[in-house]
């Protein structure tokens, strides 16, 4: 199986990514082989996206071998096993991060001249000035889409809410933070580049 990387960052955080070149029919094989029920499968008529739901199911297992994924009412994936889960996707690349201790959050993006159009939606004056190239414009996007997922509640503006802070070229590891009008934190961050894509989750 392509699992592309594991990471033990400590005993109580974990990454995985996974890098789909299977067919939808040899993920599914390995689906059931696993031993998972195949009534839970997703229903969809896209295969891309049926495709990156087996790999994160996958990818899941080589962390444990039985725990179930649930959605609260907001959308946010838990774990039954009282671990913290993030889910990430794009094109051919899944990533998850588990965090046994508190809340957690990642995002793997494709680095590409679409972020550049909605910019503005996002970015701040002072994140602008720190950006130089679409490789860092991709960070930053996927920097507060990580904190969004760990923060997990709506009515989030990434402009007024989340910050980048501490970043540099020279480093992989930055501040990221949320300023909630009930809820704030900083927290560590790291990012880095897989093949055409930028990686980043909160410590």
């Amino acid at each position: 199986m392509p699992i592309y990387q594991i990471k033990n960052i400590s005993e109580n955080i974990k990454i995985g990514i996974w890098k789909i070149t299977e067919t939808k029919e040899e993920l599914l094989k390995n689906f059931i082989n696993k031993g998972f029920d195949q009534s839970t499968i997703y229903q969809t008529k896209n295969d891309q996206r049926l495709k990156q739901w087996l790999a994160t199911k996958l990818l899941l297992a080589s962390f444990f071998d039985t725990v179930k994924i649930i959605y609260d009412e907001l959308g946010k994936p838990h774990l039954d096993n009282d671990w913290s889960i993030s889910i990430s996707h794009s094109h051919e690349f899944v990533a998850i991060i588990i965090n046994k201790n508190e809340n957690c959050g990642i995002d793997i993006e494709k680095i590409s001249e679409k972020v550049a159009r909605i910019k503005h939606k996002f970015l701040n004056d002072v994140d602008l000035k720190n950006i130089t190239s679409n490789e860092h414009l991709t960070l930053y996007w996927g920097a507060k889409e990580a904190l969004y997922k760990y923060y997990g509640k709506k009515e989030v503006l990434f402009i007024e809410n989340l910050f980048i802070e501490e970043f540099s070229k020279e480093k992989d590891s930055f501040k990221g933070r949320i300023d909630m009008p009930n809820f704030k934190i900083t927290l560590p961050m790291f990012f880095e580049k897989i093949e055409n894509y930028v990686l980043t989750y909160t410590l």
